[in-house]
Parts: C-alpha cells; sequence; structure tokens
C-alpha cells in the first residue's frame, strides 16, 4: 500500500496559522523586506548588465580599450581572423609570441571613439619585422623595470593617425611602437625614474624611444634613441 505524497508546504502553513496577530505582522514585514531587496538587486543587475552592453570597452587605468566583443566583430569581417593567425604565427616564429596577446597589437589607441575609428587594424604584412625588436624590448628590458604592462595602443591606421594627430603617428604607422599602462599600482613619478634610467643605461645603440604622457601612460618604440 502506497503513502500518499506529502506536500512540504502543509506543515509551514500549519505553523503559520498558530502564529500569534503580532507574530505574523513581523513575518510578513520580514518576507516584505526580503521581497523588496530582491527585487533590488535583480533591478541593479539587469541595469549593469545593460549598461556593459551599451559601451564596446572597458576601462584601463583612466583609458577606453576595446572589449573582446568588438574585437570578435572586427574579426568575423572580411580576412582579418586569417591575417590575424598568420601575424600570430609570425612573431611565435621569431620567438616574441609570448609577450602579449598578439589581437593586442591591433588596438589602434584609447580616443577610437571620440574620433570614429575602428578600434582595431590590421598591420601590412611587409611591417610586421618591426614590432620584433619593440616586443623583446618590452620583454627584456621594460618589464624587469616597471613590471608587467597592457597595450592601449599599437598599430595605427593612416586615417587614425590623421584624425588623432600627434608626433608619434609615424611610429605607430609603421608598427614599432607601443603605448602601454602599467598593471600594477606603481606611481608615476616611480615609473618616470625606472624608466629613464633603463633608457640612458641603454644608450643610443638600443635605438631605445621612450615617452611618458601626463599619467602613467608611456610610449615604446625601436625606432630611434630619443626621449620625450
Amino acid at each position: 500500500m502506497s503513502l500518499p505524497p506529502i506536500n512540504p508546504i502543509t506543515p509551514l502553513l500549519s505553523r503559520f496559522r498558530r502564529l500569534s496577530r503580532g507574530e505574523k505582522t513581523n513575518w510578513g514585514v520580514l518576507l516584505a523586506l526580503m521581497a523588496l531587496l530582491l527585487v533590488v538587486v535583480v533591478a541593479l543587475w539587469l541595469y549593469l548588465h545593460l549598461k556593459s552592453l551599451e559601451r564596446p570597452y572597458y576601462e584601463l587605468k583612466g583609458y577606453r580599450v576595446a572589449d573582446h566583443r568588438s574585437l570578435k566583430a572586427f574579426l568575423r569581417r572580411e580576412e582579418n581572423r586569417a591575417q590575424l593567425a598568420q601575424l600570430t604565427d609570425f612573431l611565435e616564429r621569431a620567438g616574441v609570441g609570448e609577450v602579449t596577446p598578439p589581437a593586442n597589437l591591433l588596438r589602434q589607441g584609447p580616443d577610437w571613439l571620440d574620433i570614429e575609428e575602428p578600434p582595431f587594424a590590421l598591420p601590412p604584412q611587409d611591417q610586421w619585422r618591426n614590432m620584433i625588436a619593440t616586443l623583446a624590448m618590452v620583454r627584456d628590458r621594460v618589464k624587469p623595470a616597471v613590471g608587467p604592462v597592457e597595450i592601449v595602443s599599437a598599430y595605427r591606421s593612416d586615417s587614425y593617425n590623421q584624425k588623432a594627430g600627434g608626433a608619434n603617428g609615424r611610429v605607430h604607422g609603421s608598427f614599432c611602437a607601443l603605448d602601454l599602462v602599467p598593471q600594477s599600482n606603481i606611481s608615476r613619478k616611480e615609473l618616470i625614474e625606472e624608466l629613464r634610467s633603463l633608457h640612458a643605461r641603454l644608450g643610443p645603440e638600443s635605438n631605445f624611444g621612450l615617452g611618458v604622457y601626463s599619467d602613467v601612460r608611456f610610449h615604446v618604440d625601436t625606432c630611434g634613441y630619443r626621449s620625450w
């Protein structure tokens, strides 16, 4: 003989009926507050989720870097994915493929939204070799001096350079320059001291081009020894 199924709600309702009126009121208030809190949490999550969908970037030390969804959209166009794969293979064969994810080298700059330019661009194949020495410089010299870094600008198209202006557009356009920010919380003062000391030690034979901007963003290239 099988027993009838037990409804787990029934004992709870029975216990609730035995509560006094004041206890029922207290429970009602508690449940209402819990429901209100749940609604607020869900509404906040929805708001933040929708806001994240609206903006195609994330903040990196105050700079707008195009997010992964923007990169995926870029790679879906034309032969971009195949060309990135070829660039990746080239850098790996040159011994610098581990310095940064190669897709980071396609970042044009943090002001891409302001000047209405694509966030990514592919450098011409005949310029790929220009980046080898710069990546080696970052790996062997810059990172040991200031710690891990992140790229905010690498290759820039002619169109981007014309709109963005700046004296360094040429070296970015030739794919031998990187604008970087430290991943750590190193101060601007310490960052400048370390970079300038490194620049002086390496000397003209390094072709180390160094620039420091108004915050912790700095420029590295191997297109000629100079600093600003």
